[in-house]
C-alpha cells in the first residue's frame, strides 16, 4: 500500500495496557515491568524503524534523567505517554500539535 505509515508503531507498558494495543492489531508490542520498559526503550528509540513509541506514563515518568534527556533531543520518533489502567495523569504529556511540529519540523495547525 501506498499510503502505508512507514515506520513502526511499539508499544511499551503494563500487561493489561499491551494486550488492548495487540488486540487493535498492532504487532511491536511489549509487555514489561518499569526496569525493563526502560531498558526498551533505550533499545527502541535506537531503531530507525521505529516512528512513534506509545509507553505507560508512569513509566515514563520513571525512566533516568539520562534517558530523558536524550528523548528530549529526538524528533523521531515520537513518543507518545497513555495513562494506564488506572486512568491517573502522572505526567503533562505535550500535545499531539506540539509532537508533530517536534517530528516535522512545521506546524500544521495555527
Amino acid at each position: 500500500m501506498a499510503d502505508e505509515f512507514p515506520h513502526n508503531i511499539a508499544v511499551v507498558a503494563d500487561n493489561s495496557t499491551a494486550l488492548g494495543f495487540r488486540l487493535a492489531g498492532l504487532k511491536q508490542v511489549y509487555a514489561l515491568d518499569e526496569k525493563a520498559a526502560e531498558q526498551k526503550l533505550a533499545e527502541l528509540i535506537d531503531n530507525p524503524d521505529v516512528g512513534i513509541i506509545v509507553m505507560d506514563e508512569n513509566y515514563l515518568a520513571s525512566i533516568d534523567h539520562r534517558l530523558k534527556k536524550k528523548i528530549d533531543r529526538l524528533a523521531k520518533p515520537v513518543i507518545i505517554a497513555v495513562p494506564d489502567k488506572t486512568g491517573k495523569t502522572a505526567i503533562e504529556a505535550e500535545s499531539l500539535k506540539q509532537l508533530v511540529k517536534r517530528a516535522l519540523g512545521l506546524e500544521l495547525m495555527k
